[in-house]
């Protein structure tokens, strides 16, 4: 047999190893891997200036610190108002999603007028069933949420669990880098400078992924956070945590958060400080969401906005949440599988 061909066997046969032993860890596979190609840089040197284990000890030292730095300011610093904000919404849903008083009297003057409408009676008893059905669901929702949210509190040693997990196998990956590297090489049978190639386009569209989608989400948190902090919304680190998870979210993002407080504070009767929240959601959080990620994002991936748009939409639909990664990474991988194919036909055509 030729040992070309029995090398790539055996490189096969040791991928495969590693996927069924990890094949149930997709997600923590897919971060640590994202993590690796950033982090790399920084571990190569290290690795010129000490010995392979005293690089690893700090290059593991520096990951955990970047999780755990996070976590204890947030602790600190979010916990108390998140303990605030949960007993207020709990409240609410005790008292049956009681509206405030200013709020009652919008809606009973709104009632008086269209009541001198003829034929209203009817729309108003359409309109009462409607009200009652949000109001359910809604009730429903925020039962949920809060069920949710102390089944997060409960799950610490899970997740605690799982970012050990990604720390370890994002160290795994880097100092096995060369062994992945060879690998690579023997199975697809591309020459280096092609592997190399894509490497550095992944490099490139992880990099602007965790800057176009995560430190674009934690800018607009820190915003929005300063913008209820400015018009005097209690608990306003709280919120603005929360509208950094939601920044996230595709279309919806941090509105998800400033627009019911902006209603909030409208129906509690402080108009000017609602439409300030409006306009600082639109033209300030929002504005730096349509600066900032089409920017980091474009700059590592050649394509348009438009298309990683789309793609991270679809990734989140097939993949989950895990999604915002994995998408654009296939679309710098793909684009950069067309541009291979390309050199390699040229230079096929060169040769002949």
């Amino acid at each position: 047999m030729n040992p070309k061909l029995q090398s790539r066997i055996l490189a096969c046969l040791a991928v495969l190893c590693w996927i069924l032993l990890f094949h149930s860890q997709t997600n923590l596979i897919i971060m640590a891997s994202a993590i690796a190609f950033l982090t790399y840089p920084f571990f190569q040197r290290l690795n010129k200036k000490f010995s392979i284990w005293f690089s690893v000890g700090i290059y593991y030292a520096c990951l955990a610190l970047l999780f755990i730095i996070p976590i204890v300011l947030i602790t600190v610093l979010v916990t108390p108002q998140a303990v605030n904000g949960y007993k207020t919404i709990l409240l609410w849903v005790d008292k049956g999603l009681e509206l405030p008083p200013v709020a009652e009297q919008y809606i009973n003057h709104v009632y008086i007028w269209l009541d001198a409408i003829p034929g209203f009676q009817d729309l108003q008893s359409s309109t009462a069933e409607i009200s009652g059905t949000i109001k359910r669901n809604l009730s429903k929702f925020l039962q949920l949420l809060l069920t949710g949210g102390i089944s997060f509190a409960g799950s610490t040693i899970n997740i605690a669990l799982q970012l050990f997990l990604i720390i370890f196998l994002a160290g795994l990956a880097v100092v096995y880098a060369k062994t992945c590297y060879k690998l690579a090489v023997r199975i697809t049978g591309l020459p280096q400078e092609c592997i190399d190639r894509f490497i550095i386009a992944l490099q490139r569209a992880v990099r602007s992924i965790f800057l176009g989608i995560f430190f674009v989400a934690f800018v607009q948190g820190i915003l929005t956070g300063i913008g209820f902090f400015i018009f005097g919304v209690n608990d306003a680190a709280f919120w603005g945590l929360t509208a950094m998870i939601c920044a996230v979210i595709p279309i919806l993002g941090t509105a998800l958060i400033w627009v019911p407080i902006a209603i909030t504070v409208w129906v509690g009767g402080s108009f000017y400080s609602a439409l300030g929240i409006v306009l600082w959601g639109i033209i300030i959080v929002a504005g730096a969401d349509n600066f900032l990620r089409p920017y980091c994002l474009q700059k590592g991936i050649k394509t348009s906005i438009i298309v990683l748009f789309f793609a991270i939409i679809c990734s989140i639909i097939a993949f989950g949440p895990i999604g915002l990664i994995l998408g654009p990474t296939l679309v710098a991988l793909g684009i950069q599988a067309v541009e291979e194919s390309d050199y390699l036909l040229r230079k096929a055509e060169h040769t002949e």
